[in-house]
């Protein structure tokens, strides 16, 4: 599939920045009064670049295609280093009737055609919380982690962690993550409830959520999801992470009605991934940066 590059809806994700840009009608006759496209049909022409093509994809999952994919330009302000360019190129994918388990079987498949003699393993959120520092962040609170010996001397100012998601956040990056052997594929599932994003929660554990990551390289190469349906969920998720923007000082975005419409008519059950192109052909080749993937990294384009 191909969408669109350009929307008036976007992620509302809190750790995400994003691109916007003010479509202004051209002046031919009509364009001022209806014409599709014009900003009286497209309201105050605030448009973004897409930092995923999910939205998109999910609304044609709702109108009836099949298993679906596409290789696409994404787009997220003030990410520029080693692993990250504002502009990069992602792959995403749905499967129909898939479980978390069959996606990371695939995911696996992908990964091996980058580098195909990888070991690989699985392990829970847990476990690799349990490895690393011993000691289980689902059933822990924020206080009673930033309390905990494991972690003592090893976080930044609490202020910074204001969220028991963000302290989740920095573990799993600074601490957790580098501990991984950037040789291996690694997959860690079962991510706590409040990292849910657009996941289901796990029926017979509600303090999981449906979710992994893959990693190699030492970076997250892929994120996916046993596909949330519940529409009004979604709009209950859009309004929260709405007011984590806020809570931090950040804008707030507005929520996509073409989006929410369409969930409307029913997202059926799919398991969904999106893994970073650039960083698999960096984990692949065993570069130093992903910089030496790109024809023109950010600092010279």
């Amino acid at each position: 599939m191909e969408t669109p590059a350009l929307s008036r809806g976007i992620s509302l994700d809190c750790h995400i920045d994003v691109f916007s840009s003010r479509f202004h009608a051209l002046g031919f006759p009509g364009a001022n009064s209806g014409f599709p496209g014009s900003e009286s049909e497209k309201g105050d022409g605030t448009f973004y670049l897409q930092s995923s093509p999910e939205p998109h994809m999910k609304r044609l999952l709702c109108r009836g295609f099949p298993d679906i994919y596409q290789i696409c330009k994404a787009f997220r302000n003030g990410e520029s280093g080693a692993r990250h360019n504002p502009e990069f190129s992602m792959l995403e994918w749905y499967r129909k009737g898939f479980s978390l388990s069959d996606l990371m079987d695939e995911v696996e498949l992908v990964c091996r055609l980058f580098r195909p003699n990888a070991p690989s393993r699985r392990l829970t959120y847990r476990q690799a919380w349990v490895a690393a520092l011993g000691l289980d962040p689902i059933a822990l609170d924020r206080e009673a982690l930033l309390s905990h010996p494991s972690l003592y001397g090893k976080l930044p100012d609490t202020a910074d962690l204001p969220a028991k998601t963000d302290l989740l956040d920095f573990v799993m990056a600074h601490i957790i993550e580098p501990g991984f052997d950037p040789e291996q594929l690694t997959l860690v599932h079962g991510f706590p409830s409040e990292q849910a994003a657009q996941a289901r929660i796990l029926a017979q554990d509600p303090g999981v959520a449906e979710r992994f990551e893959a990693y190699g390289g030492g970076a997250e190469l892929g994120n996916g999801y046993l596909e949330l349906a519940d529409p009004d969920e979604y709009d209950r998720r859009f309004d929260a992470e709405n007011a984590k923007r806020l809570s931090r000082g950040k804008p707030v975005l507005p929520k996509d009605p073409a989006l929410l419409a369409d969930l409307q008519l029913g997202l059926p059950a799919c398991a969904g991934v999106a893994m970073g192109v650039d960083r698999l052909v960096q984990w692949g080749l065993g570069l130093d940066g992903i910089a030496r993937t790109l024809s023109f990294p950010w600092e010279h384009c």
